[in-house]
């Protein structure tokens, strides 16, 4: 098969990570449409939004503007760039109403959806919601059976679907997705259990590893998909790392002994994180990211560390994209 082109993707801001802490809601808005549409015009193939609805890494009282209705509404304000996120929740989404916004969104933007899914993990969302927080098998068993019925949904006129945990009794998914089939990314690392649903249910992966890590989950996937009878290159394994962009590596350093910089959720090796995320010059970020390109990673999914600015969306974009070959 031929190979998949290299495509760069960038999350919009929308507050999870605290980059909104102290703005009001609407300039935090408006400055999510300017990035997003930012993105676009710098060539950026597609643009994210995490699926959570409280802050990390310590919740706080500020704007985290909610998944779907976020890119419903940045699906008017662009024209081109591809919609996902990353991941969304199987476990605490219905999967009926999943697939029908989903398949909505699609519709709205003339047909820009990406569906990323995942387990779920941060149980103090789940409590402060009021939802249920399964075990890890449960949430796993959920992701599984969400992929399926959300695929039936799209694609058949009334679905009816018995599962352990999913069910639905002559279901309608009206309108259907514009795309024939929107293609679906299964988010997590899981080697025994996530990498085999990636593996018999994905067109695309997404992990957030370093270079070793990444070249070990691959050669599991590539014995998952032997399993299921599958070809390993149909999946797409994309990347999702911190970026961030320095003018010299004195900079770097200035900002990993900064109270704001280094690893957001802190008690890590600073060393270990940049090594880890592209993070740096534009020289060895442009380095990094041919590294994981030469071990079989085909697209990339940025978060930009300096949000709510845009000096490393833009640097990438013009100091490193054009650097990197594959």
């Amino acid at each position: 098969m031929a190979e998949t082109p290299l495509r760069y993707g960038a999350f919009a801001p929308q507050g999870w990570k605290l980059e909104y802490s102290g703005w009001g809601a609407a300039e935090a808005w408006d400055r999510t449409v300017a990035i997003a549409q930012q993105a676009e015009q710098l060539g950026y193939e597609h643009l994210w939004v995490y699926d959570h609805v409280e802050t990390v890494p310590r919740r706080e009282a500020t704007h985290v503007f909610e998944a779907f209705t976020t890119l419903a509404a940045l699906s008017q304000r662009t024209a081109t760039i591809r919609l996902g996120q990353l991941v969304a929740c199987a476990a605490y989404r219905n999967a009926g109403l999943l697939a029908k916004q989903a398949a909505g969104l699609d519709v709205l933007s003339g047909g820009r959806l990406i569906l990323g899914l995942g387990g779920g993990w941060y149980d103090e969302e789940y409590r402060a919601y009021g939802y249920e927080f399964p075990s890890a098998r449960e949430r796993l068993e959920i992701l599984d059976e969400t992929v399926q019925a959300v695929r039936a949904l799209w694609s058949e006129p009334t679905v009816t679907f018995t599962g352990k945990h999913l069910r639905f009794d002559g279901a309608y998914c009206d309108p259907k997705p514009l795309q024939a089939r929107p293609p679906i990314w299964i988010g997590g690392g899981g080697e025994r259990v996530t990498l085999r649903i990636a593996a018999e249910r994905a067109h695309a992966t997404n992990w957030q590893v370093g270079l070793d890590e990444f070249v070990h989950k691959s050669d599991v996937l590539r014995q998952h998909c032997a399993d299921a009878g599958r070809d390993f290159d149909s999946i797409v394994r994309t990347h999702g790392p911190d970026c961030c962009i320095f003018a010299s590596e004195q900079d770097l350093r200035a900002w990993l002994d900064s109270p704001g910089g280094g690893n957001l959720w802190g008690g890590g090796d600073p060393d270990a994180y940049v090594r880890d995320n592209l993070v740096g010059t534009a020289e060895q970020v442009t380095e990094k990211v041919q590294a994981f390109v030469d071990a079989g990673c085909r697209e990339f999914v940025l978060w930009f560390r300096d949000y709510p600015a845009s000096d490393s969306l833009e640097q990438f974009a013009t100091m490193v994209r054009p650097n990197v070959s594959g």
